[in-house]
Parts: structure tokens; C-alpha cells; sequence
């Protein structure tokens, strides 16, 4: 089923379809009905802010050339609408274009389509009862009754009601009375979507930085190369570094941050390490971990402007290996072992995402829980004889930053049970479902002290709670399960395991 379009990607509000004749025969009639429409959308909505002009009505009579083939750039106008009115006289049913632009609205928007987006108005009795009776017609609304507004009048000449009064400043109350339903309900559907927060599409887990002018060419090869493994692998242009906003959009689903390097002075040389340290900054602001950022060395291509000590002295302060074209690659998409047939399933080239809040009640317990969470890991990677990567992500369910990250990339869900009341639980639960279309395995960790052990189970909207003792406290040097919650917490990593596997297709969906 074709998805409808959303108002702000329209180019047209409305696509009014009509017999360019029939305009003629009644006087400018659907010029002057499209002005109202026109005039009314931009009233009714005024009041919404939009980042674009208004998307404006479309006149069929207007669709392109006047030689060649009218079917593509006609198809295209018709997708570009938000909603299609059809306007029947006389001279719409033997009109072959008419019945086209409906097919093809049909064909964009769907049976969802014809029913939330489609209005009819029929100028004369006897055309209405013409266009229904054609093949193309029923056809294109198979099974369906579609409902009709009449704009004739009443009495015994059945002509279309004026649009404007005599004195052509305002529309006359007949018109009106005829209008306002159509006028009423498409405003209402347009403020709705509105008002609907866009999906927010998933973003890249591998991310190529800028570089030095002299490094473009070489850039954009290796691009390629990224996107023939991972088709979803980003680049980021220099115009970010401008706009804090954009880079923290490009990063925030990110796994992997590969910084380009050649020796040279690195783009905004006001601070040591430049476009390279801010980049860095941004990363580790995210709580992205360290491992994940690779230095690539591209010092084969030589630099115009040797980079200044303190910047060589930032490079050498991250740690972090250097790695040519290949070795990136062959790290990033490890070639199958040896004997492995073609056809055999894989390990996933980007790592497991298990995250766990963190936030300042309890500013270390995310690292201790990670430490335990990654023991059990590696023990339960050599019991299943798989090789899946584990990347603990300790911001992802910060609630003051929850607006930075894409939670339905995660494998594992964890929320910390400290200090914070019952209430405030649950309320952080529902915060963090509200932002996920599928609920990843999930767990909330009861920590004691603060919190007295529990003498029964704890509500918490579904999530299972484990409960942990943490050690020598403050600071806590340990967080262990409980002795009866062991084994609930190697099922719950087992339930991570056994969805990741399923995603990345080594093991078959379950029946």
C-alpha cells in the first residue's frame, strides 16, 4: 500500500483535475474555485510556522509542454499533491487526460488515497452519471461508492452556483454552503499531519570525516568503497563543523568515526588538533567510546602545509592507532575465515548496542554494571561458538539528552534503579517506549544500597528487574547480581544474542 505524502514534501497542497472546456463553458469557474481554495489554505494555515512557502494550488491546464510525451511529467505533478480535486462538467468524461490524472492518482496514493484525499464536485447532474458509467472509471474505484459534492443549483436549471458575488469580492452563500465541507476537512487533515512528527530515519553507524583539500580524491574513493560493504556508511562535509546541530545529527547513531590524516594543518587551526579535535569533542560528548574512533593515515598524499606541533602532539594524545586504506577495511569488514563456505552466514560488521543509563544520581554504576555485563558477554559468546562485538553505550537513556538518540538501533535497554523513586521509574520507562517502534530487550537494574532489597517483586511496566549489591561504597568498587538474579541476567544477554543473530540473519526467524 503506497504511502501517503506528507504536506511539507508536496510541491502542490491540492492537484485539481477538470476539462480545460468546461472551464471555459462556466465562466473562469474553476479558476475562481481554485483561488478560493488558494486564499483559505493560506489563512487556515497561517498560523503554522513553516521552514517553506505554503505548497500552492496546481491547475491541471498548466502541466508542462505542449509536444511530447505529457504522461511522466503528469504523473510527476500528480505525486507532488497533497490531495486531488476532480472537477466533472460536460466536457470531463470524454476527456482521456482527465481519467489519466485519476488513474494516476490512484497509482501514487493508493485505495488510502481515494478515500482520505480525493473530493469530487460535479457541476452538472447528467456528466456525473457519464464519467461514472466509463470502464476507466470503474475501474478506479472497484468496489467503492465515492461520495460526491454537488456545486449545481437547485432549482430548474441545475447550473453551477457562482463562486464570486456580483461585485467579485467575496463568494456568494450558496458557494459557500457547498465548500466550507471540503475546505473544512482538508485543513483538518493538513493540520494533522502537521502536527505528526516525521519518522525519524535511521541513522549511519559508520561515519568518514572530512579531510585536507589535497585529500578529496582520495575521500571519495574510499566513500565508495564504504558504501559497497555498508550502504548506509556517511560522509561528513566541512559546512558541520558550522553547525553544532547537524554534527551531533550526523554522529549520534554512529559506531565508527574514521579521521583522515596526512600530516598537514587540519582545517579551523584555532584550537590544538583543529576540525580533528572538535570532531573528537563532539564523540566523546555523545559517550561514544574511544575504541571507535580509527585514524586513518593518508600520508601518501603530501601536504601543502605541515601541521604545527601542538596539532601532531593532539594526534599522538588520542592513542589511537594509524591505518592505511586496507587495514581500515580489513578491520571494518573482516574477510570470512578460512574453509567458510560462500553461502555461510557472517558475524555482523558493526557491534551489538547495549545501552544503560547514566545519569548523576549514579555517575559510576554504569561502568561497574558494563564490566559485569561484558564478563557474562565474552562467556556467552565462547558458549555459542559466534563472534559478535559488544558496544556498551552508556548515554544512550540519558533522559536530558534522550532526544540525541535513535533508541530503535539498540540490541539491550537498561535503566538504573537507584535513588529515583517509583514514580520516576515508570515515568522513564514510558519515555523510553514512547521513542521505540519495537521494544528491544529490556531490563532495569535495582541497586542496593540505595535502595533496601525488595522483600518481593517490583512492578515496572513489563521491564524485569534484577537486582544488584553494589560494594564498598563510596565509590562503589563492584556491582554484582544478586545470587537469584544470575541467571535471569545471562537470559536476558542470551535474549540480546538470539535477536541480534536473527537480525543479522545467522540463525532463521522463528515460526
Amino acid at each position: 500500500m503506497p504511502a501517503l505524502p506528507r504536506f511539507l514534501d508536496c510541491a502542490h497542497s491540492i492537484f485539481i483535475s477538470y476539462a480545460h472546456a468546461d472551464n471555459e463553458l462556466n465562466g473562469q469557474w474553476v479558476t475562481d474555485f481554485a483561488k478560493e481554495f488558494s486564499d483559505d489554505l493560506s489563512a487556515e494555515l497561517s498560523r503554522h510556522k513553516l521552514d517553506r512557502p505554503l505548497p500552492g494550488v496546481h491547475l491541471s491546464e498548466f502541466n508542462g509542454p505542449v509536444a511530447g510525451d505529457l504522461g511522466p511529467q503528469l504523473a510527476a505533478r500528480v505525486a507532488g499533491a497533497f490531495a486531488m480535486v476532480v472537477v466533472v462538467d460536460r466536457f470531463y468524461a470524454s476527456s482521456e487526460w482527465c481519467l489519466r490524472e485519476l488513474q494516476y492518482f490512484k497509482q501514487q496514493f493508493g485505495v488510502d488515497g481515494l478515500k482520505q484525499r480525493l473530493y469530487l464536485v460535479a457541476l452538472a447532474e447528467q456528466p456525473m452519471a457519464e464519467v461514472a458509467a466509463r470502464p476507466a472509471w470503474r475501474e478506479c474505484f472497484a468496489g467503492m461508492d465515492p461520495v460526491w459534492v454537488n456545486f449545481y443549483s437547485d432549482d430548474l436549471r441545475r447550473r453551477p452556483v457562482r463562486v464570486l458575488r456580483d461585485d467579485g469580492v467575496a463568494p456568494t452563500s450558496a458557494f459557500l454552503d457547498r465548500f466550507d465541507p471540503i475546505r473544512t476537512d482538508l485543513v483538518a487533515k493538513i493540520t494533522a499531519d502537521l502536527a505528526t512528527p516525521a519518522p525519524v530515519a535511521p541513522g549511519a553507524r559508520l561515519v568518514l570525516a572530512m579531510g585536507r583539500p589535497e585529500l578529496e580524491p582520495a575521500l571519495a574513493a574510499l566513500h565508495e568503497e564504504l558504501r559497497r560493504h555498508d550502504a548506509g556508511a556517511a560522509r561528513l562535509g566541512p559546512e558541520v563543523l558550522m553547525d553544532r546541530q547537524a554534527l551531533v545529527q550526523q554522529l549520534k547513531d554512529a559506531d565508527t568515526l574514521v579521521l583522515p590524516v596526512n600530516g598537514g594543518q587540519p582545517l579551523v587551526p584555532t584550537m590544538p588538533g583543529g576540525h580533528l579535535a572538535a570532531l573528537v569533542r563532539q564523540w566523546k560528548k555523545l559517550g561514544k567510546p574511544d575504541e571507535g574512533l580509527l585514524l586513518l593515515d593518508l600520508s601518501a598524499v603530501p601536504a601543502p602545509v605541515p601541521a604545527d606541533a601542538e596539532d601532531l602532539e593532539f594526534l599522538q594524545s588520542l592513542g589511537r592507532p594509524r591505518l592505511d586504506r586496507d587495514a581500515l577495511l580489513r578491520l571494518l569488514f573482516p574477510p570470512p575465515p578460512p574453509g567458510a563456505g560462500a553461502g555461510a552466514p557472517q558475524p555482523p560488521v558493526r557491534p551489538v548496542r547495549l545501552y544503560i543509563e547514566s545519569n548523576q544520581n549514579e555517575p559510576w554504576q554504569w561502568k561497574l554494571l558494563g564490566e559485569q555485563i561484558r564478563r557474562r558477554w565474552d562467556r556467552l559468546l565462547g558458549e555459542r561458538q559466534v563472534k559478535v562485538p559488544l558496544s556498551l553505550r552508556p548515554s544512550g537513556l540519558n533522559v536530558d539528552q534522550i532526544d540525541l538518540f535513535n533508541l530503535d538501533d539498540a540490541d539491550g535497554l537498561i535503566l538504573l534503579w537507584g535513588q529515583k523513586e517509583a514514580r520516576s521509574l515508570l515515568s522513564q520507562i514510558n519515555l523510553v517506549e514512547d521513542r521505540l517502534t519495537e521494544l528491544a530487550p529490556a531490563i532495569v537494574a535495582y541497586l542496593s544500597p540505595p535502595k533496601p532489597r525488595p522483600e518481593r517483586a517490583v512492578p515496572a511496566l513489563g521491564w524485569q528487574v534484577l537486582r544488584f549489591n553494589q560494594r564498598d561504597q563510596p565509590p562503589p568498587e563492584n556491582l554484582e547480581p544478586e545470587a537469584d538474579d544470575e541467571r535471569e541476567l545471562t537470559s536476558f544477554l542470551s535474549e540480546v544474542l538470539d535477536r541480534t543473530e536473527r537480525r543479522h540473519g545467522l540463525r532463521p526467524e522463528p515460526a
